[in-house]
């Protein structure tokens, strides 16, 4: 990415050092889909990873999409 900006950079990046996000991957048929966690039961498509080609056309799975996550324990 280019910012062409009169802006020093330490004042544009200033703050971004303290966010560090973690990211899962969340296994589905015919790949993963890897999610950054907003909240405890939201998640944001960061990355797709599919062998089927039209996994990538789909909506639902654009990076970026807010999903909702249903945590179940196994045991």
């Amino acid at each position: 990415m280019i910012l062409y900006t009169p802006v020093p950079p330490e004042i544009v990046m200033k703050g971004s050092e303290g966010h560090k996000p973690v990211y899962f991957q969340i296994p589905f048929s015919r790949g993963f889909i890897e999610v950054e966690i907003t909240s405890g039961n939201s998640a944001k498509i960061v990355r797709l990873n599919s062998s089927d080609l039209n996994d990538y056309l789909h909506p639902a799975f654009q990076p970026g999409k807010e999903i909702r996550l249903k945590w179940d324990i196994e045991q």
